[in-house]
């Protein structure tokens, strides 16, 4: 009986002896592999890869660079961060990466300044930067600033009833408030219409931003790399509207979001670079956002550095722009960078194609050996797709973002965006709906049991 049961016992040990040995080596060779070989990155955005951007950037850094990304090691985002990170290190050696956690390191993280996970900070010889945020973006931008000696300063103009810049940082305070029933619907307009998360997203490519009130335009100027005039809604007094127009001509670069028929008093200016808008709101039957035709929407851009690439954006409520024709300034080029479809309307004209974002140079004689002038004007014919409620949605953000870049001269940001975990989604039309229910609730199953039925009948 123990001869026996020793026997089965060995006769089991031979069989699961090679499955065990199999399993070692399948775990050996992963260990290995993540170690020496790096990761597989099957996510639709690429969220643990670096873009091919990304990688230029770290192999230009010419100095060293120690990059201490300060992670909760329990967090998977925040290790997946420092994976990130190391890939910049074995782009170029010059970057050297650290990773500490907070919790088990408390001295170093307060004589670095950080009191929570998720901060980064990156120093070379005498210069020191800390960021907030763990994405390719934040990064890849910060070895950008770093190498700089100065960010570029984004002015938005303020005292025309433009969007507000403070919006989702500064708002009213409630318990000040407490007898006011229309706080909460004024928070909300302030929210939804303001430019806060435009200017987050500015800081996050390294620009520095700031507002500039009425009046004050001239004086402010100088500092200004790029000036953003988004929304106005009451003309610019005589003084800023020409101190803007001087600015712009002597090769500063502005960037107008204009509203349909909204007094700006930039008429000058735009005349300079031969942009004219027509009087009413578009509506674009053929190509829209939704089911609104007062929302363009555009997903066939004009061939440009600055459009390359972008997903689809819309413009609600949005203006006609076309070249001035025939009364064109001598040495203006005005190019056409998102454009409606042919079906377009305004009020008492056919329908026609307009342009929904226009880039106005002059001086184009004085272009470089590519051919492309110095950007000087961007004029878009809305302002509500650069603002909280749409910034996030479809292509707004970015479309927004490389304008700036464009204008700021910061081509190495263009094709560099922030990538987000996406939830997909299919939105279905009614009839694609009752499809989609006849198909695979009655169809499929019906089916099904009409072939289970036929083979009942055959075997029997």
């Amino acid at each position: 009986m123990n001869r026996h049961a020793a026997r089965r016992a060995g006769q089991r040990l031979a069989l699961w002896l090679p499955v065990m040995a199999m399993a070692a080596l399948l775990l050996a060779l992963n260990l290995w592999a993540a170690r020496n070989l790096g990761r597989l990155d099957l996510t639709a955005q690429r969220l643990y890869s670096l873009a091919p951007e990304s990688i230029e950037v770290a192999r230009q850094i010419d100095r060293p660079v120690e990059v201490t990304w300060f992670y909760d090691l329990r967090n998977k985002s925040m290790v997946d961060a420092l994976e990130l990170l190391r890939q910049y290190e074995r782009a170029n050696p010059l970057i050297r990466v650290r990773g500490v956690d907070p919790a088990l390191r408390p001295a170093e993280a307060r004589e670095a300044g950080i009191q929570f996970a998720g901060s980064a900070v990156l120093a070379s010889e005498a210069r020191r930067m800390t960021i907030n945020g763990g994405t390719e973006t934040d990064f890849t931008n910060a070895l950008i600033r770093i190498g700089q000696r100065g960010a570029q300063t984004v002015c938005f103009t303020q005292g025309h009833r433009e969007a507000a810049l403070d919006s989702l940082t500064s708002l009213d305070d409630q318990e000040e408030h407490d007898g006011d029933e229309n706080l909460v619907a004024r928070v909300e307009v302030h929210e939804q219409h303001g430019m806060a998360m435009a200017r987050n997203a500015l800081q996050t490519l390294g620009f520095a931003t700031r507002g500039v009130n009425a009046g004050s335009l001239a004086q402010a100027l100088p500092q200004c790399a790029v000036v953003v005039a988004a929304g106005p809604r009451t003309p610019f007094g005589d003084g800023d509207a020409q101190a803007l127009r001087d600015w712009t001509l002597a090769g500063g670069k502005a960037l107008l979001l204009l509203e349909p028929d909204a007094p700006h008093g930039l008429d000058a200016l735009l005349g300079d670079f031969g942009i004219a808008r027509p009087p009413g709101a578009l509506a674009d039957p053929a190509s829209h956002y939704r089911n609104d035709p007062g929302s363009p929407a555009v997903s066939d851009y004009t061939r440009h550095k600055m459009t390359r690439g972008l997903p689809q954006s819309f413009f609600p409520g949005a203006a006609g722009l076309e070249p001035a024709g025939d009364s064109l300034p001598r040495g203006v080029a005005v190019t056409p960078l998102a454009q409606t479809s042919d079906q377009a309307l305004l009020p008492g004209r056919p329908a026609a194609r307009y342009a929904l974002m226009v880039l106005a140079t002059r001086n184009a004689q004085a272009a470089g050996a590519d051919g492309s002038a110095r950007p000087a004007l961007l004029v878009a014919g809305d302002s509500d797709f650069a603002t909280n409620r749409h910034f996030a949605t479809l292509g707004n953000g970015a479309l927004f973002t490389n304008a700036i870049s464009l204008l700021a001269g910061e081509d190495a940001l263009l094709a560099i965006r922030p990538r987000h975990y996406e939830s997909r989604k299919v939105e279905l039309t009614n009839r694609q709906m009752r499809a989609v229910f006849w198909t695979s609730t009655v169809a499929l199953p019906l089916l099904a049991l009409m072939a289970g039925l036929l083979i009942w009948w055959r075997r029997r």
